[in-house]
């Protein structure tokens, strides 16, 4: 009886895992998603993107030349 409970507690918590994981890929593809939704509407409506980089502000037009808006970026 014993060694069922720890089984079963064994498989909710790698369930738990599992599902815990799957939400951080979901959340990394939608995050990865937003960028190239972004970067589509910039080109569609000839506007730039606006991102940080290495803890710069950048502006990208849609011919690709970056521009950093100013420099370190604090916090």
């Amino acid at each position: 009886m014993i060694d069922e409970n720890k089984q079963k507690n064994k498989r909710e918590q790698w369930k738990k895992q599992v599902m815990d994981n799957l939400k951080r890929e979901a959340v990394k593809n939608i995050i990865a998603r937003t960028g190239d939704i972004a970067r589509l509407n910039a080109k569609v409506n000839n506007t730039y993107t606006v991102y940080i980089k290495d803890g710069r502000v950048i502006k990208q037009p849609t011919n690709g030349k970056c521009i950093v808006i100013n420099g370190k970026v604090q916090g």
